[in-house]
């Protein structure tokens, strides 16, 4: 069998024609044992040759013997068999690729870095004890902190922390630390200096990079890109370490770069030797990159809001807004995006976006009477796409915070879309259904009392772009209803048009919610050979009857 992939690429057949509507085609619903419905989905097989989807349900393990349920449907979900199973670990491991049990329990030791009460770096080796849970099919972990080393200068000065990534296939530790001063008025000639230190899994310093900056500096961004980990896919390791770094005045006026506005981008390769090295003059001083997406071809993207017309060091930070009386919404107020790209150490382009312009090109499905933009919030990114033509999507979700910097609210949903050379073409906005806010209530009860605990919890909606070979893009939207069993979210679909011609975008169409359906968590999506359709897959509330659903897009 093969795996059911979670591209939407290969979920969506072959679409083309004009889209004018979503329709449901096909919808079919399946009751599943007591056994099956205590139990837990671990895998969701398609045979493209036999045109056959299988679920598999372990219920019960007993060290490495587990116990499953199996059920097969055709492509048009038609119960075709059911089967019960008792089969050891590893010939479960030959049949089921998605299957990575690696015994009952099992040790590893890594490695935990943080800053002591004075400030320096400090090292810790951890001991990590996984034990295997049928229920949630992978692994609970329970971290033990072990000795601690201090690293040190040839001239026994100490670090501090900025950052670190840890690599899980080698247990290799990458250190990014400024040099600590002495109390002395000697041996500081390199204090602030700063360093990328890489140490072994037996926390040896194996190399020590120094960065040589001129200036004290601040970092703005840090992102590893994986390695893949072929023989423990969720472990991966680290292939690259990209770093950007903006101006700093936080040690006075001659350690302080008068152009504030210089930015330093580097890439270190899991050697910790530096391959690439880029300076460039950021349109705004404080540029807050929230995120780089990275492509199979080497090409680098940066976005993220930055403080238009200010001219403070980015150090000085970006500050929330506070109201008379010290209440405030905890939010920065930005004044333009940034997106930049870079290939192979260069840049290919870097552009501003003011608020003006996202405000000139807003759109809405015609008949949505709210008319949510984006003004400059803080913006929580939920997914990327790239289109055939070069575009990049961005979108994200508006939220609300406390004055103490929680958030406490999701709001409308924002989609960004921007041309090959990085200019904004549109905005969009989609007022959404639901809040996204679930209440749970834990009540203990004691011989003459009992204490009721409520948790309020707030969810921002899952959303994916699909591409059809029409050239137009598909907006899945996933709103929150509430919690299911086991505390998993309860979402159900909308989905909507972008014309790539004319960048409008159509109305909305909801799937599942009337019936009380809800897509799977872990599998929302099937792989399909209908052309033109997408098919949806999920259960009702309980988890006692599945649900699939065929959409035709045309």
């Amino acid at each position: 069998m093969k795996r059911i992939f979670l591209s939407l690429c290969m979920m969506l057949c072959f679409l083309g024609g004009q889209v004018t509507a979503q329709e449901l085609e096909l919808e079919k619903t399946y009751k599943i044992s007591r056994a099956s419905k205590r139990g837990y989905l671990a895998g969701l097989d398609y045979d493209a040759s036999a045109k056959t989807y299988t679920l598999t349900y372990f219920t019960d393990q007993k060290k490495n013997t587990f116990k499953y349920e199996q059920y097969v449907f055709d492509v048009d979900f038609n119960f075709i068999e059911d089967r019960e199973l008792q089969e050891e670990a590893e010939k479960m491991k030959k049949k089921f690729k998605w299957f990575r049990f690696k015994g009952e329990e099992y040790v590893t030791l890594g490695n935990t870095v943080e800053n002591n009460m004075m400030g320096t770096l400090v090292l810790r080796k951890k001991k990590i004890t996984s034990k295997y849970n049928f229920l949630i099919g992978g692994y609970s972990k329970k971290v033990d902190i072990l000795e601690k080393v201090k690293p040190k200068t040839d001239d026994g000065n100490t670090y501090t922390l900025i950052t670190h990534a840890e690599d899980d296939m080698t247990g290799d530790l990458f250190v990014l630390a400024s040099v600590k001063p002495k109390m002395s008025a000697k041996g500081n000639e390199d204090a602030g200096a700063v360093r990328l230190l890489k140490f072994n899994s037996d926390l040896d310093l194996v190399k020590t990079t120094d960065f040589n900056f001129p200036y004290f500096q601040s970092l703005a961004f840090v992102r590893a890109t994986d390695k893949p980990n072929f023989d423990d896919p969720e472990n991966p390791g680290i292939e690259n370490i990209v770093f950007i770094f903006a101006p700093s005045n936080a040690g006075g006026k001659k350690t302080t770069d008068p152009n504030n506005n210089n930015y330093t981008y580097i890439k270190v390769n899991n050697e910790g030797a530096i391959t690439q090295r880029l300076n460039f003059n950021s349109p705004s001083s404080y540029w807050s990159v929230h995120e780089m997406i990275y492509t199979e071809n080497g090409e680098e993207y940066f976005y993220g809001p930055a403080l238009a017309g200010k001219d403070k060091y980015y150090n000085e930070g970006a500050k929330p807004g506070v109201t008379i009386g010290g209440f405030g919404s905890g939010e920065v107020k930005y004044k333009a995006v940034q997106l930049m790209k870079v290939v192979n150490g260069k840049m290919i382009y870097l552009t501003e976006t003011t608020l003006d312009e996202f405000k000139a090109k807003q759109k809405f499905p015609p008949n949505q009477r709210k008319t949510p933009d984006y003004e400059g919030r803080e913006f929580g990114i939920r997914s990327y796409r790239f289109a055939s033509n070069g575009d990049l999507f961005v979108l994200g979700q508006n939220y609300d915070k406390t004055r103490e910097g929680y958030i406490n609210k999701f709001e409308d949903v924002l989609g960004f879309q921007f041309d090959a050379n990085g200019k904004l073409k549109a905005q969009y906005g989609l007022d959404t259904k639901e809040k996204g806010i679930t209440v749970e209530t834990d009540t203990q009860y004691g011989l003459t009392y009992k204490t009721i605990t409520t948790t309020t919890s707030v969810y921002a909606c899952p959303q994916t772009l699909i591409e059809g070979t029409d050239g137009n893009i598909y907006w899945i939207l996933q709103e929150i209803k509430g919690l299911g069993p086991g505390k998993k979210l309860l979402t159900y679909p909308r989905i909507g048009r972008v014309n790539m011609k004319s960048s409008d975008l159509s109305e909305l169409k909801t799937f599942g919610k009337g019936d009380g359906y809800y897509l799977h968590p872990d599998y929302p999506f099937l792989e399909t050979d209908k052309r033109e359709t997408l098919v949806f897959f999920g259960a009702d509330k309980p988890g006692k009857e599945l649900w699939f659903a065929r959409v035709k897009l045309k």
